[in-house]
């Protein structure tokens, strides 16, 4: 019996921008279950793999699949699968919250039933019914988060990906945060880059450092708090030249 390909799976990704690398050789894949935590200084190249994973750039040469099947080519219809949240999230100020969720799903091509619905469920569980009529304009940063999120999840996608998914929030939304992603992971697969180690530790299961735009580090967490420091640290005191 063949065995079952990982939800995604990223063979060996190069893009350039403005003629510069931005990555190099990149490979790694993710199950249905993991929450990857995507890590890398500035300027590392995460933004970038990520927005190669969600369709929204393509790699100048490698391959991107989910469940086997070629995410490039294919990227309409992958991108059906995928969740995005970028690290700004993409709002319509004039619209209230649950106007930029209906459009939203509008978009996503959901039924009007299907969509009321998924509207009211992400609502409830981003909690921001309290806020639903108030304008995208006026919302504090944590919960423009919220609703980006909501967003991402009206379609229910089998992989989700989060760009810095905890800026903006406050202790009380960071602790939801990882309730959240909790309870989302065992439908689908999980990516995020995060700039604060220790929440990557309390969500993540496993974790890949990039450095210079390459792959530096790809393994489980050992469930051991503060080993990721260390180890990050040493990978980005790195000169660009070590990760060639």
């Amino acid at each position: 019996m063949a065995a079952t390909p990982a939800l995604l799976e990223l063979d060996h990704v190069n893009r350039r921008l403005a003629g510069h690398p931005v990555l190099q050789d990149v490979s790694f894949s993710l199950q249905r279950e993991d929450v990857l935590g995507l890590l890398g200084v500035n300027g590392a190249g995460k933004s970038t793999t990520l927005a190669i994973i969600a369709g929204v750039l393509r790699p100048d040469s490698g391959s991107v699949r989910i469940d086997g099947r070629d995410a490039i080519d294919d990227a309409r219809s992958m991108r059906e699968r995928i969740g995005w949240v970028p690290e700004s999230v993409p709002l319509w100020p004039e619209l209230t919250v649950i106007e930029a969720l209906d459009a939203c799903g509008r978009l996503r091509g959901l039924a009007t039933s299907t969509r009321k619905a998924a509207c009211e469920r992400e609502l409830a569980r981003l909690e921001l019914t309290t806020v639903a009529r108030r304008l995208c304009g006026q919302l504090s940063l944590g919960q423009k988060r919220r609703v980006g999120l909501a967003q991402a999840l009206l379609h229910e996608p089998d992989l989700l990906v989060l760009d810095e998914p905890g800026n903006g929030l406050d202790p009380v939304q960071t602790a939801q945060l990882r309730e959240l992603i909790g309870m989302l992971r065992p439908k689908r697969g999980i990516i995020l880059s995060s700039h604060v180690l220790a929440e990557v530790e309390a969500m993540c299961n496993r974790v890949v450092i990039l450095h210079a735009g390459r792959v530096r580090h790809d393994a489980k967490l050992d469930g051991q708090h503060g080993g990721l420091d260390a180890q990050f640290r040493a990978i980005a005191a790195q000169p660009a030249s070590a990760a060639a």
